[in-house]
């Protein structure tokens, strides 16, 4: 396993918002390209046009080696799992012979800085991969890490970068927690596509709601980022102040975000 780390000038929830996104991921390892997401509605791989509701899972092509001579090997990806300060991706190729891990490990340093850790642990059983990259698999952990993950933080990461889209105001709400939840369960069954942001004292939370159903509830509690139904609860049960804005967007927008 190799390890390095780079000290990010933007806030924890920027860098999360990208470490959270597997298209992101994908794309910055320089050698994983997705193909298709599983889709829990299905029960199988398909194409982003077909998702109805997908989960962290996908079919994916590992590409190895030079221009002059590509090796490309079909395989899955898994992820993000996310728990206390980490975020995790783990993929393989289809017939086993390379295995793979990348952990994201985010300290707050203030407002503005924060520390990323990263650790890639990457294993393999073909001659192809070890004449590209020599004769261990820390060599092509080593090359993730240096040769993608941090010169796109250090060279291309910006905060302003965030995902956005095109969006409108149509609620806002503060006050007690009881009165704010209650007008965003009054707006949920109204919105087609949207956007509803939600902040408290340690609290942040984004819904995304479409087709009048929440399709997914990220909330970061302090250092802690809790997801799906325990971040929906955790929201619910909240006690003090809240202030909410909810957001109507274009239904293509918010398919192309939420597959991120």
């Amino acid at each position: 396993m190799y390890r390095n780390e780079i000290v990010i000038n933007a806030n924890r929830s920027s860098v999360l918002g990208v470490l959270t996104n597997p298209f992101f991921i994908s794309g910055i390892s320089g050698h994983v390209g997705i193909l298709r997401v599983k889709d829990k509605q299905k029960g199988d791989y398909v194409t982003s046009e077909f998702l109805n509701s997908p989960e962290n899972e996908f079919e994916v092509a590992y590409v190895f080696g030079t221009p002059e001579n590509y090796h490309v090997y079909l395989g899955h990806m898994i992820g993000p799992e996310v728990s206390l300060r980490e975020v995790k991706y783990k993929g393989e190729t289809s017939d086993g012979k390379f295995k793979w891990e990348v952990s994201f490990f985010l300290t707050p340093i203030n407002d503005n800085k924060t520390r990323v850790s990263i650790a890639v642990d990457a294993k393999y059983k073909t001659s192809t991969l070890a004449r590209i990259f020599g004769r261990s698999e820390f060599d092509l952990a080593t090359h993730i890490v240096e040769g993608h993950f941090i010169p796109f933080f250090k060279f291309y990461f910006k905060p302003s970068e965030e995902i956005e889209v095109n969006k409108i105001e149509i609620e806002s709400e503060e006050g007690e927690a009881n009165k704010v939840i209650a007008k965003f369960k009054e707006i949920v069954p109204r919105l087609e596509a949207g956007l509803i942001k939600i902040s408290g004292k340690n609290l942040e939370c984004l819904v995304i709601v479409i087709n009048k159903d929440i399709k997914r509830v990220t909330c970061l509690v302090g250092n802690d980022v809790r997801t799906g139904s325990e971040a929906l609860s955790l929201l619910l049960l909240y006690n003090g102040e809240l202030k909410m804005k909810a957001y109507q967007l274009q239904l293509e927008d918010l398919i192309e975000k939420i597959e991120d």
